[in-house]
């Protein structure tokens, strides 16, 4: 008999898996952008925690965007859900140039209460996209998937 239980489902798994790698990297980056910015290593620890963001982000897109992934498999059990997958697709993009610019204002900007704004508002916009992720997964299957 086949398992039907969509908390495991391989795309199921596999999309935890890349969200609790995705929260440790953002976590990783908060942690290196409140550190005191006059330390000499400030801007090269921040910008080697951004660098691991930004593959965490784009390691989450792959997976969750692959052929037969988390999102192809939520419009296949709720095609109601199709627009909703349509912009968690679009902000992957989003995020990633967001961390970028956040990555670029840390190597140009001198001042380090910008860059810290910069990185924040990259932060906020991938916080809001997990929760946007975690209830698009909830109304599919009705599970939580978890992840912190």
């Amino acid at each position: 008999m086949e398992d039907t239980d969509p908390a495991q489902s391989d795309a199921v798994r596999a999309a935890k898996q890349r969200r609790i790698e995705l929260k440790q990297a953002m976590s990783e980056v908060e942690v290196a952008a409140a550190a005191p910015a006059p330390d000499a290593n400030w801007r090269n620890t921040l910008l080697d925690s951004l660098e691991e963001l930004k593959s965490a982000l784009e390691q989450h897109a792959d997976e969750v965007e692959s052929t037969g992934g988390l999102l192809d498999e939520i419009v296949d059990v709720a095609p109601r859900l199709h627009p909703r997958v349509v912009q968690q697709r679009d902000e992957h993009a989003v995020l990633i140039d967001q961390t970028l610019a956040a990555m670029a204002a840390a190597r140009a900007t001198p001042d380090a209460a910008d860059v810290r704004a910069e990185v924040m508002a990259a932060l906020i916009a991938i916080a809001r996209h997990r929760q946007h992720g975690s209830d698009l997964v909830f109304d599919a299957y009705t599970i939580d998937i978890g992840g912190s």
